[in-house]
């Protein structure tokens, strides 16, 4: 009998998707199944020091053969950690929607809704199963940093009330001070600052929508986005190497906006239609913030 692996995207993983793997894992191993929880995948800045100092992590484990496979924050096969087989997974949950049908089809237990965080979905599982006191302040930590992350300090549009419950009672439970959000965000703009270049390529994405957005779309969240204009011209070289056609969503908490960056003519036109908006020159700024999953979601269902 193998394990059960609990774990993510392949090409980086963020703290929605740290923290929630870690969690569920503790959830299941005190359920009576033999779980860990891995990934082969880099960490984006979301996962800053002040989040690592808190000591909990996903394993290096390679599966066996008999292993079978949780998937957390991704329902899109293509995009699964190279150590998943296929065959053996037996569960997603995800708040990215889109794949609904593809697992229904194949029978697999799926947990798709389009929700703030899939931590909220974690916290809701430990309080079903009863064991709301299994969440001691570290990983109630980690699964605030993954909600607040996800819905921009709960202010995106995708913040739900229950991401909104579930914040307020993993402060709770944890006796948590209602300032370390802050500074958990300033921890990860001081990890963006630190490898600006390594931060714009872990959380790049690279995936086909449809015609209104290009293939590489990057994202930055960041508390004060002054330092990061100031290095626009880096930011342009280091997506000119995987296409012409880019943008970058800069979201900038402080003041509560989103700057849309497009890299040409093209791109400039297809987003002119999708947000209904005009660029200046390369950039248009939204008077709000919007999540990279938000954009996504508007491309897909814009006809």
């Amino acid at each position: 009998m193998g394990k059960i692996v609990v774990t993510s995207g392949r090409k980086y993983i963020d703290i929605d998707a740290y923290a929630g793997c870690i969690a569920y894992s503790k959830l299941l191993n005190n359920n009576g199944v033999d779980s860990i929880p891995i990934t082969t995948a880099n960490y984006n800045e979301s996962i800053s020091k002040i989040i690592t100092d808190l000591g909990l992590k996903l394993e290096n484990y390679i599966p066996s053969i008999d292993d079978e496979f949780i998937i957390l924050d991704v329902s899109n096969p293509d995009m699964f950690d190279e150590s998943v087989n296929l065959e053996n997974v037996v569960e997603i949950i995800d708040h990215h929607t889109g794949y609904e049908n593809y697992w229904k089809e194949r029978n697999i237990k799926a947990d798709i809704e389009f929700i703030g965080s899939v931590c909220t979905i974690i916290f809701e599982k430990f309080e079903e199963s009863n064991k709301v006191e299994l969440l001691d302040e570290n990983i109630c930590k980690l699964l605030i940093a993954g909600i607040l992350d996800n819905t921009l300090n709960l202010k995106a549009s995708i913040t739900t009330e229950r991401d909104i419950m579930a914040y307020k009672k993993l402060l709770e439970i944890g006796k948590i001070n209602n300032n370390w959000s802050e500074e958990y965000f300033i921890s990860c703009q001081e990890s963006i600052e630190k490898d600006l270049e390594q931060a714009i390529i872990n959380d790049m994405k690279i995936e086909y929508v449809n015609d209104f957005l290009p293939k590489v779309f990057g994202q930055l969240l960041v508390f004060d986005k002054t330092s990061i204009i100031e290095n626009i011209e880096l930011i342009k070289d280091i997506f000119n190497r995987y296409d012409k056609d880019w943008m970058l969503n800069l979201i900038s908490l402080k003041d509560g906006k989103s700057y849309i960056y497009a890299s040409t003519e093209n791109v400039i036109n297809n987003l002119e239609i999708l947000f209904s908006n005009k660029f200046n020159r390369n950039l248009l700024i939204l008077d709000k913030f919007m999540l990279r999953k938000e954009i996504m979601k508007m491309a897909r269902e814009r006809k």
